[in-house]
Parts: C-alpha cells; sequence; structure tokens
C-alpha cells in the first residue's frame, strides 16, 4: 500500500539525464566523480569529470619542454642558425618574445583540447590520450637535439 503511495506521487518530471552525454566544459570539471567509463558499452568516445594525475604531469614536462624549446632555438638562432618553421620565421624576425607566446599558447591550447577527448578513438583505432605521449617523447627528442646542438657549438 505504502509502495502504491508513492508511486502515485512520482514528480520527476525531468528527462533522463543520460540521454545527454557529458559536456567537455561542466560543472562537474571541478566537482565530479566520473573518472572513468561505468559500463562496458562507453569505452571510447566519453567526457569525464576528473582526469588522471600522469596526463597532468605530462602536460606540465610539454609546456616545460616547450619553453625550452623557444629558449633554445632563439639561442641557436644567435649562433648562426636557421628557424625552420615557417610560420615562426616572420614572428621571430618582428618580436622573439611574442614569438615565444604565440607558441606556447599553440601548444596549451592543443594539449587541453586532446585532454578532453583523451578517450574518444582516433582513426578508428588509437584513443586520443596516445597522442599526449606522442607530443612528450617528441618535444624531449627535439629539446635534446637542441641541446646537444648548443652545447657542442657554443663559444
Amino acid at each position: 500500500m505504502l509502495e502504491q503511495k508513492y508511486m502515485q506521487t512520482d514528480r520527476r518530471n525531468r528527462t533522463d539525464r543520460r540521454k545527454i552525454p557529458t559536456k567537455p566544459f561542466s560543472r562537474y570539471m571541478l566537482k565530479g566523480r566520473r573518472e572513468k567509463a561505468r559500463r562496458t558499452v562507453e569505452d571510447k568516445n566519453y567526457y569525464v569529470d576528473r582526469y588522471e594525475l600522469h596526463h597532468f604531469v605530462l602536460i606540465l614536462l610539454i609546456m616545460i619542454l616547450c619553453v625550452l624549446d623557444a629558449y633554445f632555438t632563439l639561442k641557436i638562432l644567435n649562433l648562426g642558425g636557421t628557424e625552420l618553421n615557417p610560420l615562426m620565421i616572420g614572428l621571430i624576425d618582428k618580436a622573439p618574445l611574442v614569438c615565444l607566446l604565440v607558441k606556447y599558447l599553440i601548444t596549451a591550447a592543443c594539449l587541453v583540447v586532446i585532454l578532453i577527448h583523451k578517450n574518444f578513438v582516433v582513426f578508428n583505432r588509437v584513443k586520443a590520450s596516445f597522442f599526449i605521449y606522442v607530443i612528450f617523447f617528441l618535444y624531449l627528442i627535439l629539446f635534446l637535439y637542441e641541446a646537444l646542438f648548443f652545447f657542442s657549438h657554443s663559444p
């Protein structure tokens, strides 16, 4: 009898919240609990509220390597080297600090987009989070190359 009373007075009139996927930027980004897929059918192409610590560490290291890359690029240019990136050539000639800022902001924006979509599958095979590792290793190789070049050619 009591069950029937509650079933008749059920005042829920909202639509099912699960029909609409979680937005990449939402209020749950800071206080949400979703860290991974809850169901096996949600194993790809989903957003989360919280991100793993190792992704933040990798992104921080990438940003540090980005700044070091810009620093060594400017130092190598002072030694007589040339910039290979055609977009940066014009910026370096006009204002090196603007070049550094543009490079940093573009890298940061791309990393944020990759992090938000880290559980999405790209090319029907690879999770987007894989590209965080790829970018890290590419920046690491670039940094090591520039550092070796700079220290071997500096007076």
